[in-house]
């Protein structure tokens, strides 16, 4: 045995008896409710660390290994990960000398991979994982494997994924989870189809069933997005749980059905009660009256295909909230959509409300969404969501370098942050993005160049020519080769300078970098007759983007309102959808993985909040055009 690892195995021994357990962080990144608990891998004997430790030290060949291994799991469950990690280090690092057998190499690689998991690297976690999860490789560590693979996709919200693991763990004879940790996962799952099943399908009735009600619900989704028949989509609903209930009696996912159904046996009620009013809080005077008309618009242009809906508008400029539950009573209305203001919102939270109102708010707290009642969601049409998904949007397309180009202003350094955190959850294990600021044209220019390395690059090029003398150099900037993709956080006047600078400062010899922006970048008077905006990609509702069904009813609605822009136009689309999500508000909150499909783009509600899945499209020459990845 090596000198040197005995006696790092000694200094770790000494190390973990002399030092309690030090303090751990969290193994996840998501609400402990979603997260299961992972299974504990058992000890070969119950022995401490230090006794595994001093086995190995009179131990050789594969009971030495063993040993190693065995005090690197205990370390582990003493919350003495660097200790642990210490011993994991030693062990690969003699991993020839010490001949571990192919099961050995497994359980050393699961070890490292929890290692990674409590440092929460989660893409290192998942290429350790990914040979043991290979069918027929692992036998040993079965459960855990999986287990910790889930943890791993929860973390990553990678619901699909998540969802397959979760199934297959309901495979395992020995695998313990409550319906509501199971259903924790299974209810974020996007589209059931996505998931594959083994080649000879779940052998387990109970695996079967939970994927059978995930599909029965998202097969009455098909119902809910036709928003013009709440009664129909209710009873779709049900007719789909009913069905469920006579395939699977007696299955672990009752409890979920049953609350399920209930949940909408009340909107069945509601519905057939006739006539339902919505109470809307909107700036209808005041400094911010064009924005809450363009909400109203669209919210009016819903309510024409909703006849079971009628809206009660109010002007919240002046309104007394506190007389707000006294009106609810009388008007029996259990149904608030707004208000549109932050401070309106803020005030209004501040009330006594009813615990079953529904009520889906136009913006966001500053504080968070910890203190929302229960049938309360925050639906925002904010830059923030661009831009996180502009960073997953540009690592999903394999980019590794971005540079983020932002006005030197308080919102410009937000939303370079925004982007740049992002980026890191989408790609934690890569390089941070790279940012320039700016506060004129001229800083505009020097950013690219600075960024790009072309300011030190024509510096060394004029270096080179002092040195040569009279001699004739013939030269040309380089910019920098690691650099693929850059985003701008400014408006449209600010995008059509940027790009040009970067056009003109990208090496000849190199590709040319595409550039991606906000829907601030897409604007209704667009001068396309110059090409400055050229290869731009950006994001924005679905309704502005060309090609989209309703594009004439847009239209129509840009002529009737001279005065407006696109940003209106985005508020009337925001109004529209908050009529379709008020009314499958309930269904949306308990399922986070059905989708409506809005003028907005595609809107799911998570953790209280409604999530927009945005359109992409691109300056191609003289026209938009929409994007198809």
């Amino acid at each position: 045995m090596p000198k040197k690892l005995l006696l790092c195995m000694v200094i770790i021994g000494l190390t973990a008896c002399a030092s309690g357990p030090s303090p751990s962080t969290s193994d996840s990144t998501v609400p402990i409710s979603s997260t299961p608990v992972l299974q504990d891998i058992p000890s070969a004997a119950n022995r401490s660390a230090a006794e595994w430790l001093e086995r190995a030290a009179a131990s050789s060949g594969s009971e030495r290994s063993d040993a190693l291994l065995q005090a690197a799991l205990q370390l582990q469950k003493d919350d003495a990960w660097q200790a642990s990690a210490a011993v994991i280090a030693q062990l690969q690092r003699y991993q020839s000398e010490l001949s571990l057998s192919a099961p050995q190499q497994r359980f050393l690689t699961l070890l490292e991979a929890r290692f990674a998991a409590h440092q929460q690297r989660w893409p290192y976690v998942d290429a350790l994982l990914k040979p043991l999860l290979q069918p027929r490789q692992t036998t040993d560590y079965r459960m855990q494997t999986l287990e910790l693979a889930l943890t791993s996709a929860i973390a990553q919200r990678r619901w699909v994924i998540a969802a397959e693991l979760q199934l297959q763990l309901l495979e395992q004879p020995q695998y313990q989870a409550s319906a509501g940790q199971i259903w924790a996962v299974l209810q974020h799952l996007p589209e059931p189809a996505a998931i594959q099943p083994p080649a000879s399908g779940f052998r387990n009735k109970v695996t079967a069933g939970w994927l059978r009600l995930v599909q029965h619900i998202h097969a009455s989704a098909i119902d809910v997005n036709d928003t013009s028949d709440e009664t129909g989509s209710q009873v779709s609903l049900l007719t789909h749980l009913q069905q469920w209930q006579t395939e699977f009696a007696d299955h672990p996912a009752t409890a979920v059905a049953n609350e399920l159904m209930s949940d909408y046996q009340a909107g069945l009620q509601r519905a057939n009660l006739g006539q339902q009013q919505a109470i809307v809080l909107l700036p209808l005077s005041g400094q911010y009256r064009s924005q809450g008309q363009a909400v109203r618009d669209g919210i009016v242009k819903a309510l024409a295909a909703q006849p079971q809906l009628s809206a009660r508008f109010i002007d919240s400029n002046g309104f007394d909230f506190a007389t707000l539950p006294g009106l609810l009573e009388t008007s029996q209305t259990d149904l608030i959509i707004g208000p549109l203001l932050k401070d309106k919102v803020a005030e209004m939270s501040k009330l006594e409300l009813p615990k079953q109102l529904r009520w889906l708010t136009l913006n966001e707290l500053e504080q968070g969404l910890d203190n929302r009642l229960p049938g309360q969601s925050f639906f925002a049409l904010d830059t923030e969501t661009e831009v996180r998904q502009a960073a997953a949007h540009i690592a999903a397309q394999g980019f590794k370098q971005p540079l983020v180009l932002a006005p030197a202003t308080n919102r410009g350094e937000q939303l370079a942050n925004e982007f740049a955190q992002a980026w890191l959850e989408a790609q934690p294990d890569q390089v941070e993005a790279g940012q320039g600021r700016y506060t004129n044209t001229e800083e505009m220019k020097t950013a690219v160049q600075d960024q790009l390395g072309v300011t030190t690059s024509e510096a060394r090029i004029w270096q080179v020519k002092i040195a040569a003398g009279k001699i004739i150099v013939d030269s040309q900037y380089r910019s920098r080769a690691d650099i693929d993709a850059i985003y701008l956080v400014g408006g449209i006047e600010q995008t059509r300078l940027l790009k040009p600078f970067i056009d003109v400062n990208i090496s000849p010899f190199m590709q040319a970098i595409p550039v991606y922006a906000n829907s601030s970048s897409h604007t209704l008077n667009n001068d396309l007759s110059e090409n400055d905006l050229n290869g731009v990609h950006f994001t924005d509702a679905e309704w502005l983007i060309p090609g989209h069904a309703q594009q004439q009813q847009l239209q129509q609605l840009l002529s009737q309102r001279s005065d407006w822009g696109y940003s209106h136009a985005r508020l009337a689309a925001f109004g529209h959808d908050a009529v379709l999500l008020a009314q499958q508000l309930s269904l949306l909150q308990r399922v986070p993985g059905l989708s409506l499909t809005g003028l907005t783009g595609r809107l799911h509600i998570d953790q209280g909040r409604v999530q927009r899945d945005l359109a992409w499209a691109s300056y191609q020459g003289h026209e938009v055009i929409a994007d198809n990845d």
